[in-house]
């Protein structure tokens, strides 16, 4: 019998092909429901993008920090047919999952980062940039200024909004029926955006808590708190196994 046989798991990530956090539950068994309070959408190119893709070569250090920041810079260059990633700087990242996300675009990542919080990467970057580098920041449009702010005193920071992050207004009834009647064993948060959808998305249906909340990271964690709730895991890892295992040994206990 596998670890997680018949636990249902609701997933409120984006639709995605490559959910490594939906295949790894799969594969130790789960029942994967997916239920998405956000989409990613890549940003259209505007002035600002085309500028920053046309002098890409100038920067020292291209930085992302998610798989979604890592795909939509990419579509972007791709779009560009006057781009390719011959010219790009050196690539730091946040974790190996965003690292392979590099890879499957043709690059390698010069630096990955061996914490698994922005914290831990910006201080181990640190030790690696020279005062006079330019870095480029690929990020979503709602995320905060953390990293210009950790990389204020070392180098000249730029920032570019590769993505933006979108409610989902459309939501599947029998899902949030299950969630009422309690016929569910987890709900996945892997984003804060996702969380205040899904907490308003619950009081329009009169869904009250307790929920069953497991999430990735201290920034979604912090989120759940703030809106008065109480995750039951908290995964330090945005890694899909790390995760899994994580769920795997709360339901063994």
């Amino acid at each position: 019998m596998k670890p997680l046989e018949n636990k249902i798991i609701i997933s409120t990530r984006p639709l995605s092909d490559e959910d490594t956090i939906k295949s790894s539950l799969i594969g130790k068994g789960a029942i994967v429901l997916d239920f998405p309070m956000i989409q990613i959408v890549i940003n259209d190119q505007n002035t600002e993008i085309q500028t920053t893709l046309a002098n890409i070569s100038s920067y020292d250090w291209l930085l992302f920090t998610s798989k979604n920041g890592v795909d939509s810079f990419f579509r972007l260059l791709k779009n560009d047919m006057q781009k390719t990633t011959a010219g790009l700087p050196k690539i730091a990242v946040i974790g190996k999952t965003t690292a392979n996300e590099v890879t499957k675009n043709g690059c390698q990542a010069d630096f990955i980062s061996s914490g698994n919080t922005s914290e831990d990467f910006i201080a181990e970057l640190k030790s690696e940039i020279k005062s006079n580098d330019k870095i480029l920041l690929a990020l979503g449009e709602l995320a905060d200024t953390k990293f210009e702010d950790g990389f204020a005193d070392t180098a000249s920071v730029t920032r570019l909004n590769v993505y933006k992050t979108i409610e989902t207004d459309v939501h599947p009834v029998e899902i949030i029926q299950r969630i009422k009647a309690n016929e569910y064993d987890l709900l996945v948060f892997t984003s804060p955006s996702g969380f205040r959808n899904f907490v308003k998305v619950m009081y329009q249906n009169n869904c009250k808590d307790p929920f069953k909340i497991a999430c990735i990271g201290t920034t979604t964690e912090k989120e759940v708190l703030k809106l008065g709730y109480a995750p039951l895991i908290v995964s330090p890892k945005s890694s899909g196994d790390f995760f899994s295992v994580e769920i795997e040994n709360y339901f063994s206990k």
